[in-house]
């Protein structure tokens, strides 16, 4: 892998005005060096917002990029000085194919920065879907005073489709409740805290039993719609379903339709297609539905700080020769 030179350009391509919360500034990358001591070659760093017209100016002398959403076109046109992109998405599906990424460059994701604040949001989604909030949210709306009494979550079982960082969240989350907590992966290889794990083939038997079912999988040909009517007519009925992964892996149409007709009694979902989610889409006015917009895993307070950080481990391994977190094999892509 070829090092940086002596002195590095690190180009930081911020989130859209409307995400302020998540830009960073020349102050924080400066905070981000002195916290990685003197691991690091010299930076020169400068930030643009996404969609600044100084964007392809600054892409053409840059050897490290930071991006909240990457210009992959200009990148493509511009960026043949780079050595590293530093996604802080921790999967790749909207930048894919891979055509626009300049030989020699790595590409590295943020798995694993996320994990505490969705710990925490799955805890909420959880409880929000055994105590039945989205059934009196539905009761709320038609102004309709409807009880539902629900015994303690602890003892139930949820089943989490991908095992990885995301998922891993999830499921301490469930553990710290008292849940039973079974995996989907692809490999089916055991997962640290999971009771067991098994392939997508095999999970019939868990899907039939589990009270909750989330999704954290990244999207990928074999994951797009694997929520599909199919999928729902094997879960349990009145069983609660979220999804915290993309929006393109749940059929939606399907999704609504298990919710319209009881079979499930509840659904949470922090991600939709498209994003945003259009005004007329079926998915406002489904029952028992509650949407959130893609929030579960922004931490304002320490999201820019842990991005930085990992950044600046990756720029000092890429320095070093040493091997990079969370690079992308993209071989393995294709």
């Amino acid at each position: 892998m070829n090092q940086l030179p002596s002195r590095t350009t690190l180009l930081v391509i911020n989130a859209p005005e409307d995400q302020a919360e998540l830009h960073a500034s020349t102050a924080d990358i400066d905070a981000a060096v002195a916290r990685a001591k003197n691991l690091l070659p010299p930076l020169d760093a400068r930030c643009l917002i996404f969609g600044h017209p100084d964007v392809a100016e600054a892409m053409a002398t840059a050897n490290i990029l930071l991006g909240w959403r990457l210009p992959t076109d200009i990148i493509q046109n511009h960026g043949k000085n780079l050595r590293l992109v530093q996604s802080v998405n921790a999967g790749i599906d909207n930048l894919l194919p891979l055509d626009w990424l300049p030989p020699g460059a790595a590409l590295c994701t943020a798995s694993g920065i996320h994990g505490p604040k969705l710990q925490e949001w799955a805890t909420m989604v959880l409880l929000m879907l055994h105590g039945r909030m989205p059934f009196f949210a539905t009761a709320q709306r038609a102004h309709v005073w409807s009880r539902h009494a629900t015994p303690l979550i602890a003892g139930k079982t949820v089943l989490i489709y991908g095992t990885g960082g995301l998922g891993s969240a999830v499921a301490r989350a469930a553990r710290a409740l008292g849940l039973a907590v079974h995996g989907v992966s692809r490999s089916g290889a055991p997962a640290e805290d999971f009771a067991t794990v098994v392939t997508p083939e095999n999970a019939t038997p868990h899907l039939q039993k589990a009270d909750f079912v989330v999704l954290t999988l990244p999207l990928t040909q074999a994951t797009r719609g694997i929520a599909n009517a199919e999928f729902f007519g094997r879960m349990r009925q009145n069983a609660g379903f979220a999804n915290f992964g993309r929006g393109a892996l749940v059929d939606q149409p399907a999704l609504c339709a298990a919710l319209e007709s009881g079979a499930l009694s509840g659904a949470i979902i922090d991600v939709a297609t498209p994003e945003p989610l259009p005004a007329e889409s079926p998915l406002w006015a489904t029952k028992n539905l509650v949407i959130t917009p893609h929030v579960s895993c922004d931490d304002p307070a320490t999201y820019i700080t842990d991005a930085l950080d990992l950044l600046m481990y990756n720029v000092a391994r890429l320095a070093s020769g040493q091997a990079l977190r969370n690079l992308i094999d993209t071989q393995k892509l294709y």
